[in-house]
């Protein structure tokens, strides 16, 4: 009897410890350059392989990119300087068999096709070259970055419509920040 036991806690064991190994989505980056005077930011996300099966069934996604420039005060409550913020929309069409991806920037609107899931999947969860500020408008100080990147699925069950008080609207809500970085223009 205790080798049963012993043999049905094992086997627990290891089909839950399995879950363990799964690797949760996380930012990579913000990577920031000063090219003529400007801040530039790159960044994209990994490991968002839990968004992979419902974007593939055909469920329309919304990925919120907000990068914000914030200076870092000693003895008071951090100064927000600017931020910028990308909105993706990636939907499958299963009749044409292909991907639709939209990006608004704040001013214009991109729509792209493609495909195959891993050509959209980099260009849906990354963002390169956002010019976030000009080095000379800034006081010399001591800034950093914050990333926070929100996904959200645009489609609803009926039911959903009910309870949606007690769904989440959100999916994953990621948050980053950078190390602290010198700049300004005296």
């Amino acid at each position: 009897m205790k080798i049963l036991i012993i043999f049905f806690s094992l086997i627990s064991f290891l089909l839950t410890s399995s879950h363990a190994y799964a690797i949760a989505p996380q930012i990579m980056g913000p990577d920031m350059k000063i090219i003529d005077n400007n801040i530039i930011v790159n960044l994209h996300i990994d490991h968002v392989t839990d968004l992979a099966a419902p974007i593939t069934s055909g469920v329309e996604k919304e990925i919120t990119f907000t990068i914000e420039l914030l200076r870092a005060w000693k003895f008071w409550p951090d100064e927000f300087i600017v931020s910028k913020q990308f909105t993706k929309v990636i939907k499958y069409d299963n009749l044409r068999e292909q991907y639709r991806a939209l990006l608004y920037d704040g001013i214009s609107r991109t729509e792209k096709y493609f495909n195959d899931y891993h050509s959209v999947e980099d260009w849906i969860f990354t963002v390169n070259n956002v010019n976030l500020a000009n080095v000379k408008e800034l006081e010399p100080s001591s800034y950093y970055i914050r990333i926070v990147v929100e996904s959200k699925s645009l489609e609803q069950l009926p039911l959903i419509g009910f309870l949606i008080h007690f769904i989440p609207e959100v999916e994953m809500s990621l948050a980053k920040e950078s190390p602290p970085f010198i700049t300004g223009e005296n």
